[in-house]
């Protein structure tokens, strides 16, 4: 039997965010704490910063999974007032969100692969 050893690197939970006015982009899987809080910072940081934005969309990529730290956090913003739209570009993505029936509730689009 053949050993095979596995680099840590290959084991790290890789997503990149970034936003830009009221848009934040979040690219690779969602699955860690860390990403939680790193979208929830995008999201505290637009708020504070910009306090009059109306819509604050969230482009997920390429991410076939959410947290339920995230889902609970968004659905709490929107209990709050907060008007979002969350634009997923996975369908499998799309369609738990839609089996959570939060479609409606989180304004969740899908966004075209082209």
């Amino acid at each position: 039997m053949q050993r095979r050893t596995i680099d840590k690197k290959q084991l790290e939970l890789k997503m990149e965010i970034s936003s830009s006015l009221n848009t934040i982009t979040v690219k690779g899987n969602i699955k860690a704490l860390s990403h939680y809080e790193a979208i929830k910072r995008e999201i505290e940081n637009i708020v504070n910063n910009t306090p009059d934005t109306a819509t604050i969309k969230i482009l997920i990529l390429e991410s076939i999974s959410i947290t339920s730290s995230i889902i609970g956090y968004l659905c709490k913003l929107v209990d709050e007032g907060l008007h979002l739209e969350i634009h997923v570009q996975n369908e499998g993505l799309h369609n738990l969100l839609d089996d959570l029936n939060l479609v409606p509730l989180l304004n969740v689009k899908k966004l075209s692969m082209h």
